[in-house]
């Protein structure tokens, strides 16, 4: 067994996990409570809720992502990586953000609920996984804030089923059919995309 390698990859999903923690309920959620007491947030939100709604749905993609980035930037060193790199930083964020939801829903929905909430928590943590592949995918074809882009828009336009769907008679079960496609695309593509890594497992490093 190459322990350096077991070594790096137990450092990349915790990483992604901390870029979750970071990106959300460190920085997002306490920027979106504060101003959701401003009294202009919310007559803004009471005349056009579907838009600040789509605004702020945008806005998950914009913290995840750019923090994905960023830890990719400074902390996970070189540019160039093997291909579980993104799949074990994008499953580390995936399963961060699926306890933080999963915990406190246990005591608060019924079984069946539960069984729905988890198979949702699954979809999302490929999406996860997908996404950091975007990210990663900058660095190896050196186009980073064009990839860093599009993995916004993709988290964005997918957050934003939630505010457009919800309305709808079982939006529940739209939104994760929605899902389900747009996880069967972004497997595809982050299957094609496996030519543009490395391999080369030895000459990665962990930057700090």
């Amino acid at each position: 067994m190459d322990y350096k390698l077991t070594r790096k990859r137990v450092i990349w999903f915790f990483l992604g996990a901390a870029c979750f923690i970071i990106s959300q309920p460190l920085t997002r959620l306490p920027i979106l409570q504060q101003m959701q007491q401003s009294t202009d947030f919310i007559l803004v939100y009471s005349l056009y809720p579907l838009l600040i709604g789509i605004l702020i749905a945008l806005s998950a993609g914009v913290f995840e992502e750019g923090a994905r980035f960023l830890f990719k930037q400074f902390l996970i060193k070189p540019a160039a990586s093997d291909f579980s790199q993104p799949l074990i930083f994008g499953l580390g964020h995936g399963i961060a953000e699926a306890f933080l939801v999963l915990i406190p829903a246990l005591s608060l929905v019924s079984v069946p609920e539960l069984g729905l909430a988890f198979f949702e928590r699954i979809l999302t943590i490929i999406l996860h996984v997908t996404l950091t592949v975007v990210v990663w995918n900058g660095f190896q074809k050196n186009r980073r804030v064009l990839y860093l882009l599009i993995a916004i828009l993709i988290h964005g336009l997918v957050d934003s089923l939630i505010p457009i769907l919800s309305p709808l008679p079982n939006a529940i079960f739209l939104l994760e059919g929605a899902l389900v496609v747009v996880d069967i695309i972004m497997v595809g593509y982050a299957w094609y995309s496996r030519k543009y890594y490395t391999g080369r497992n030895s000459n990665e490093k962990i930057g700090v």
